[in-house]
């Protein structure tokens, strides 16, 4: 059973920054999320294959050194279908991204970002239901946060 639609969602938070993870974590955390964390790709993916209850987003940097966010969103989304993604980036997305956002329940979120960005984020995520696969309407989404800072 997907635990999205129980009262907590489980969410894997990855980016080789710690203090940008530990915030994250933080304030997913305190809004109630189960909350899950590695610094990299290859510690994601283990904890993403182990999860129980299961992963429900995984929130992850997009120019992560080793394997990127977006290899591991398609490992991730290959062992499970229902995961979705938010993408997190200084740095615009390339077009291999592009592709991405446009077929999957996915959104980029650009840093900096506020906590009430990252938090509107996630629960926009987790309220969308798959598309079937002949719909070619609401295919992703894309958030851009404007703040210069973690601040509300």
């Amino acid at each position: 059973m997907n635990s999205r639609r129980n009262s907590t969602a489980t969410v894997l938070v990855v980016d080789d920054q710690e203090i940008l993870m530990l915030l994250m974590c933080k304030t997913l955390e305190g809004d109630g999320f189960r909350v899950l964390w590695a610094n990299n790709g290859q510690d994601a993916l283990t904890l993403c294959r182990g999860a129980e209850p299961p992963v429900d987003l995984l929130v992850t940097d997009y120019r992560m050194p080793g394997m990127t966010g977006l290899e591991l969103a398609r490992e991730c989304c290959a062992y499970n279908h229902e995961l979705s993604v938010l993408y997190i980036s200084g740095s615009s997305p390339g077009d291999d991204l592009r592709a991405n956002l446009a077929a999957e329940n996915c959104a980029f979120l650009a840093k900096p970002f506020r906590q009430s960005e990252l938090l509107r984020s996630a629960k926009t995520l987790l309220e969308m239901q798959p598309e079937p696969a002949q719909s070619e309407e609401n295919h992703g989404s894309q958030v851009q946060g404007l703040s210069l800072g973690w601040g509300d």
